[in-house]
């Protein structure tokens, strides 16, 4: 086919290449990617943040800061890209080693036909090409399945399947990288690693690459489990170097160190993570004077509890602020002194900074953690907070606090509508649908988190309240996906069939099969295979994550 484009606002790409994900189009796709990065690269083009792949499409990401690249330029570096083919790339072969026995496998075969012990001959004696990393760090996307084993995918997919589980979905097989939730059919379990944090060499980070031949090898023993999760106590497990600040005494509904978060990663499946409002959170930063991207202590909600251990001061900008202190404001405190965040006025998530940002070890270039992930870890009562030692602040005398004026708060007191861009699926909606997703009044979900929020229409959702009843699931556990169902009334709907997984920006507005939303955000994953109707102007994108369950979101053409 012709590859198409389709714009994601002024400064992303999709090209479309290929309408079957097989072994011709990931050849085609690896050579088109390569091509065109040697031409953007040739142009100048510093403002490319990463050319992310998948089986039949390929997303090109620049800065939104950018010069824009208009259509009619790329559209003539895809061509010379497709006249000037990239040349092929070394092969490497990976054996893994598989206990087959998963609890679908009898699913499996009754879908083929064949007996448990067919499937289990077909699957090992397949030759496997790994099409793309995606949906979790070190995922692979495994073509060359045999036809008769194509299984659908689980209505209702688990809530955690165990990293190194070997499974099916549709016509692919694959291996979960991590502990996480998923809906592809489970068949074995291998002990190979397949995403290990705690090294710095990518090529040991990542067991496999896109491009690489696999082959199972059957084995009679069931693997341990010790080697196959990646540890989220650390990244090297190494403590960082710094003065400790802060001890964590409670950690009320979820905190985590984030910075402005990782780019450049997700063609390994590595989510961007960062801070959700990254707005508010530098306007903590700016209080102190601190790089607006140095790394801040991110708070959900409410019940956090910290204790000082030393004088100093700290910013925090959010809804939620300590008793006793105005929001928005960097003040004094001193050793032995609580810091306590009752329930807040309004929003979701709340920033706290130090002089000079909190330390923490690098991954990726960054030091946002995600340990649903395995990257960073999980904190917990007891933890002790560390500072950047070089960052000390020294206000002139007198000066008992700095604060930001309210008009730059980011509230959920503002209501007016969410500008969005069309989706790659956009004209495959019908207009009925178009139109519902600009005229709903839509209601933010209690199934929010940094994942993901679900939105619902308003006449299915039941109102809500500004107390914080929204039961974030956190950055530090995995989401369950909803159940799917029937559109549901007031959703949207799509008739396109299946869709062939493809890369997610975050702020992508996906439609299930109920129609109603789902947003992807800052923890989801890097590929997915619901139709995307919609994108969320980043600029905007801090109003919708600190809504709270059951308020309204309205959404306009950008």
């Amino acid at each position: 086919m012709v590859p198409t484009l389709t714009a994601s606002g002024s400064h992303a790409w999709w090209v479309r290449f290929a309408e079957r994900a097989d072994e011709a189009a990931f050849l085609r796709g690896r050579s088109l990617a390569a091509a065109l990065a040697r031409s953007l690269d040739s142009l100048g083009q510093s403002g490319l943040r990463e050319i992310i792949p998948a089986p039949t499409t390929l997303l090109l990401d620049f800065h939104p800061e950018a010069h824009p690249l208009d259509r009619a330029t790329l559209q003539q570096l895809v061509e010379q890209a497709i006249a000037h083919p990239a040349s092929q790339e070394p092969e490497r072969c990976v054996e893994i080693p598989v206990h087959y026995g998963g609890p679908d496998l009898e699913r499996v075969a009754r879908h083929a036909g064949l007996s448990p012990e067919a499937v289990i001959e077909r699957h090992h004696q397949g030759r496997y090409r790994v099409l793309c990393l995606g949906f979790a760090p070190g995922f692979p996307y495994l073509g060359g399945l045999n036809a008769a084993l194509a299984t659908p995918r689980l209505a209702s997919p688990r809530p955690r399947v165990p990293a190194g589980s070997v499974a099916i979905g549709g016509d692919h097989t694959g291996i979960y990288s991590i502990p996480s939730p998923g809906g592809w059919n489970l068949i074995g379990q291998t002990s190979t690693t397949l995403f290990d944090p705690h090294t710095a060499d990518l090529e040991k980070m990542f067991r496999l690459r896109a491009g690489d031949r696999v082959s199972f090898v059957p084995i009679d023993e069931p693997p341990g489990t010790e080697a196959l999760s990646p540890s989220v106590g650390g990244l090297s497990g190494e403590a960082p170097e710094g003065e400790p600040i802060l001890r964590i005494l409670e950690p009320g509904l979820g905190m985590s160190l984030q910075d402005a978060g990782r780019q450049g990663f997700r063609r390994f499946g590595v989510p961007t993570s960062g801070t959700m409002d990254p707005v508010t959170a530098a306007w903590a930063n700016r209080l102190l004077d601190n790089p607006l991207d140095a790394p801040v202590l991110e708070l959900c909600l409410q019940g956090q509890r910290l204790e000082a251990l030393r004088d100093g001061w700290v910013a925090v900008c959010g809804g939620s602020h300590p008793r006793g202190q105005a929001p928005y404001r960097a003040f004094r405190v001193r050793a032995g002194e609580s810091i306590d965040f009752g329930p807040g006025d309004s929003g979701v998530w709340t920033y706290l900074a130090v002089p000079g940002g909190f330390r923490a070890e690098a991954f990726l270039g960054s030091r946002s953690t995600n340990p649903r992930a395995g990257i960073g870890r999980t904190l917990r009562s007891g933890d002790l907070l560390l500072r950047n030692p070089a960052g000390d602040w020294h206000p002139p005398s007198g000066v008992a606090a700095r604060g930001i004026s309210p008009d730059q708060w980011v509230t959920d007191r503002n209501t007016s509508p969410l500008r969005v861009w069309p989706g790659p699926q956009w004209e495959q909606f019908d207009a009925e649908s178009q139109r519902r997703l600009f005229e709903t009044e839509w209601r933010v979900t209690s199934q929010c988190d940094r994942v993901g929020y679900r939105l619902r229409s308003d006449r299915d959702a039941r109102p809500g309240t500004n107390q914080p009843t929204m039961p974030i699931i956190g950055p530090t556990q995995g989401q369950s996906a909803p159940t799917p169902e029937p559109t549901a009334p007031g959703g949207l709907a799509w008739n396109g069939g299946s869709l062939i997984s493809e890369p997610v920006l975050t702020g992508s507005i996906q439609v299930p099969a109920d129609g109603q939303p789902i947003v992807t955000l800052h923890d989801g994953p890097t590929l997915g295979g619901y139709p995307k109707i919609g994108w969320i102007d980043p600029r905007d994108l801090p109003r919708l994550v600190q809504r709270r369950s059951g308020q309204p979101i309205r959404f306009t053409p950008a």
